[in-house]
């Protein structure tokens, strides 16, 4: 059990020209359990900023107990510090102060000496805060960050500046920031103890406590700030369309889509922070909307648990739809073949070029969009789903049965086997009650299917096979179901691809033969499936309307 502290914590507030003195006289210190610094360039220069702005930059914890000497380094400062009883060792706050210390007192700048990440300039005509630029002499009225601290060195500084008669406000910007860097005050609480154990518990519970921001709550609080059109408003609004829950984080990633920027990478290196998001959000709950609609209706997807890599072909179709927003039915037509070709040809896992590449295809002519991006599905070297002696599914995944086998059987709109009630795909996908439940156990491979290689290899082609779409049974099993001498319906069993004589071959003990007979019996089905939905070997023209010609065109 932890100890409890013998004193209160002391608060006090250090001036930034106090704590830094702090640092140079060694006073300040790093226990040894303190963390890596992990901090960018880009997140010093935004703490600096904060001080100059007066925004805060949080609270700082030191631990007062005695210091050895010893050699002490903030970032590229180097300290020789000598024993005192006075140490204030940083808890809390180590990537702060020494981004502070290595910026503020930096040793020196100059073409000699390497950049770091410390090295920054305030530009006294645009009052911003800049890096080096590289390979270049910086501008006369780029002040060193290293002469602000120190008053003196500051009018130094000013004293050389060549443009001080021509440009008295730049003498006046380099005044208020010495002086709100100086005089800037940071909170602090000092705790005394000779307990170490107890410091490592706050910097842990400190550390740790808590759940921090996502980068979709980061996201509404700096470019939308409404939380009537939050992204997690705008996913809870689309729950109505029976798609299925749209994490956030894809939401996000068709933000990035719909306003023309990278989305297969973070939003944080493309943004600057004035941007707003707010109508472009908007736009991309319409387009989202259509592009689930069209799922739905025209590529027979009928739930997100169904659609394969959604962060690449929701987003994609989003992005399109906020383009074309009412598609005529042909390019609906194609659109649906160049879903489901990619669905075939690759199962949609794109590498970022590739979805970048989908993104530039996409223009503002609707018809030259969708044929540019058909262009980029190349057609399979055989089809094998056309070829009798080809197995339909290549390369099953006994543990997951294929997509298509999936949409096949929804399509067959299945019954439950005891009630023969009609099942609904999105209620029973939204819920933890069933879904897709396999028939035969297959939690490790089941024995009858090992027996010998050519066994094993024959399981493979039937595994995908094994599953029916149902809720749950409690206390029982569908193997169990299916084993009793009482059938359910012949309607209820078509419904899940199902009849009378491949039940025979389970009542038989026979579980191999009976896939091979599921597999017979809904093969063709696949066949047929892929090849309507793909049509490779039919025409892609575009509309026929899309083809005439006005005559004042001439």
């Amino acid at each position: 059990m932890p100890s409890l502290l013998t004193r209160r914590p002391e608060t006090k507030s250090f001036s930034i020209e106090d704590l830094l003195d702090r640092v140079r006289r060694g006073e300040v210190r790093i226990p040894d359990f303190q963390r890596p610094l992990r901090w960018t360039a880009e997140d010093v220069r935004d703490l600096i900023d904060s001080v100059y702005r007066g925004y805060p930059i949080g609270t700082l914890l030191f631990w007062r107990r005695e210091a050895p000497a010893s050699s002490v380094s903030f970032g590229p400062v180097r300290i020789d510090a000598p024993s005192t009883s006075q140490g204030l060792w940083a808890v809390d706050g180590q990537q702060r102060v020494t981004a502070l210390a290595g910026v503020l007192l930096h040793p020196a700048y100059g073409d000699e000496v390497a950049r770091d990440d410390f090295h920054l300039y305030f530009d006294l005509e645009t009052e911003e805060l800049l890096p080096p630029s590289r390979n270049a002499v910086p501008p006369p009225h780029w002040l060193p960050m290293n002469e602000v601290l120190d008053s003196e060195s500051l009018l130094n500084w000013l004293n050389r500046y060549p443009d001080r008669e021509a440009h008295p406000e730049h003498i006046r910007a380099a005044i208020r920031l010495g002086k709100a860097i100086r005089e800037y005050q940071v909170p602090a609480y000092v705790v005394d103890t000779t307990d170490e154990k107890v410091l490592r518990i706050i910097f842990k519970r400190l550390n740790t406590a808590g759940r921090p921001l996502t980068d979709e709550e980061v996201f509404n609080a700096l470019y939308v700030g409404s939380r009537s059109l939050s992204l997690e408003s705008v996913t809870q609004g689309m729950g109505e369309l029976g798609f299925g829950a749209i994490p956030e984080s894809l939401l996000l990633r068709a933000v990035l889509a719909v306003r023309g920027l990278d989305f297969t990478r973070g939003y944080q290196q493309q943004l600057n922070q004035d941007d707003d998001f707010t109508e472009t959000v908007r736009r991309t709950e319409r387009a989202m909307r259509d592009a689930i609609v069209f799922l739905k209706r025209d590529a027979f997807i009928p739930h997100l648990k169904l659609l394969p890599s959604p962060e690449n072909s929701l987003v994609l179709l989003t992005r399109f739809f906020q383009l074309h927003p009412e598609p005529s039915p042909r390019s609906r037509e194609l659109l649906s073949r160049w879903f489901w070709r990619h669905v075939v040809f690759g199962g949609w896992v794109l590498k970022p070029s590739e979805a970048l590449e989908v993104v530039a295809a996409m223009r503002s002519d609707e018809e030259r969009s969708i044929q540019a991006m058909l262009a980029q599905v190349a057609s399979p070297l055989i089809p094998w789903w056309l070829e009798p002696g080809l197995p339909v599914i290549p390369n099953p995944d006994v543990a997951q049965p294929p997509l298509v086998l999936r949409v096949i059987l929804l399509s067959l709109q299945p019954r439950h086997l005891l009630t023969g009630a009609v099942l609904e795909p999105g209620e029973l996908l939204d819920s933890e009650a069933g879904g897709f439940l396999d028939i035969l156990p297959v939690e490790s491979a089941p024995e009858w299917a090992v027996r010998s290689g050519t066994l094993q290899r024959g399981f493979q082609l039937v595994a995908p096979f094994n599953f029916l779409f149902h809720p749950s049974l409690p206390g029982t099993s569908v193997l169990a179901l299916l084993s009793q001498r009482s059938l359910p319906d012949s309607e209820s069993l078509a419904s899940q691809g199902l009849t009378p004589a491949m039940l025979e071959y389970l009542w038989r003990g026979e579980p191999m033969d009976f896939l091979r007979q599921r597999r017979a019996h809904l093969e063709p089905m696949v066949r047929q499936f892929i090849e309507a939905r793909t049509r490779w070997e039919d025409s892609d023209r575009p509309s026929l309307q899309s083809m005439i010609i006005d005559d004042g065109d001439d």
